[in-house]
């Protein structure tokens, strides 16, 4: 059993009822931990994600068991970059006084997620000064998603010690967390030779095996209000940013013009009108290609199955520097998944592992054209590779695994 005089306090920009994805694995992890007999604690902010519920919660509530404080300064509606960076930085430097000058009688482990960006490097400075142990999970890697995103110049002022800092933030890290072996790899190479690359431990991210379910396409609602039956679709759904490569999925859907396929792209993002205007310059929008905003919370499972085949991608560049999360809903749909990333990326060699799907390069519009004729020419094969991709997530990549996994390492012992 875990200490009962030990408390474990999760920092999270995002907690229940936002639906950014940070906001339901942090909500579902916080609930599990204490679930399973960990005392849990939330440091949050208020709801803010574009999708997501924007009605102010109270500064301190309790949720399934799980005390959530919120931080009293303001937030504004994430719709754009700025608007990010001010919600940013203001949550960040909330949290690092708010939990400088927390008072606790219990011993206190910090558990935080890498998001904002500057979060990392603020709690490793709290924690030093409160002498506090901590995890550091990495969701995203930094600096190396804005340089890859040329937001700040690699090798500049910036980019050197931004990542000197982080650098200290995981050599003083009781755990780090890696979504995938390539993420662990990129991790150790930025610690540095100091680093002990024991302490990191992959565990991925997951979906809830209730939720997402495979519906097929005749019995689903959401297929036959949008076309989706009858022509071989294809469906991208979440985030539409920089670091994710829509574009030559679009590029790949011109050669089907003149076929019955049929290409959605659902959600919203920094980088969606740039896919919107690409699609419209090649003539494809609104008849090979269609655009819908985020959907409701209740009509996920349906949306979110509601093809033959389901899209990962993620920009050049970005191997270890993320593994994405829409990976384990693809699957858990028992839908074949399109992954267009490097073949080496932990996305691609999750779908290689479990012959779950197909890996195409990014820029590679022949790859794309020729893995969509392949599955719409071989029924069999859909089946046979959606039927791998639920049964790989069922065996490996659900909530409780997961979740078991993060009890083990900050307890020490397996759950009851």
């Amino acid at each position: 059993m875990p200490e009962s005089n030990k408390e474990y306090v999760l920092v999270t920009e995002y907690f229940h009822p936002d639906t950014a994805s940070t906001g339901q694995l942090m909500t579902d992890l916080a609930v599990g931990l204490q679930e399973r007999g960990l005392d849990m604690t939330v440091f949050t902010g208020q709801p803010n994600y574009h999708s997501g519920d924007n009605e102010k919660q109270p500064h301190t509530s309790t949720h399934e068991g799980v005390l959530v404080n919120r931080i009293r300064a303001p937030q504004v509606r994430q719709s754009s970059l700025p608007r990010r960076l001010f919600n940013w930085t203001v949550f960040t430097v909330w949290m690092f006084f708010a939990l400088l000058f927390s008072r606790t009688e219990k011993e206190r482990e910090v558990v935080f997620v890498s998001n904002p960006p500057f979060l990392p490097v603020a709690l490793w400075l709290v924690c030093r000064l409160r002498g506090w142990a901590y995890t550091y999970i990495v969701y995203d890697l930094y600096p190396d998603q804005p340089a890859e995103l040329d937001y700040i110049t690699e090798g500049g002022v910036i980019d050197t010690v931004w990542g000197m800092l982080n650098r200290r933030a995981f050599l003083a890290a009781k755990h780090v967390v890696a979504l995938g072996p390539v993420m662990k790899q990129r991790i150790s190479n930025n610690a540095g030779r100091k680093f002990d690359e024991s302490k990191v431990e992959i565990i991925h991210n997951w979906e809830d095996e209730e939720f997402i379910e495979p519906v097929p396409k005749g019995d689903n609602w959401f297929s036959e209000e949008h076309g989706l039956v009858e022509p071989f679709s294809v469906l991208y759904s979440g985030n539409i940013g920089d670091f994710h490569d829509l574009e030559t999925l679009v590029e790949g859907s011109t050669e089907f013009q003149d076929e019955n396929v049929k290409f959605l792209i659902v959600g919203q993002g920094d980088n969606k009108q740039n896919i919107v205007s690409l699609a419209e310059k090649h003539g494809v929008k609104g008849e090979t290609v269609d655009f819908l905003p985020y959907q409701p919370w209740d009509d996920l499972p349906y949306s979110l199955t509601s093809a033959d085949v389901s899209v990962v991608a993620v920009k050049e560049g970005f191997e270890g520097v993320c593994v994405s999360s829409k990976l384990y809903t693809a699957m858990a749909t028992g839908q074949p998944v399109l992954v267009i990333s490097q073949p080496d990326d932990d996305e691609a060699r999750i779908v290689e592992q479990f012959e779950a799907g197909i890996q195409v390069s990014q820029g590679d519009v022949e790859g794309i054209v020729e893995a969509i004729n392949r599955w719409q020419s071989n029924p069999e094969l859909v089946r046979e590779q959606g039927k791998n991709a639920r049964e790989a997530f069922e065996n490996n990549f659900t909530e409780d695994q997961s979740i078991d996994e993060y009890y083990r390492m900050l307890a020490g012992t397996l759950p009851n």
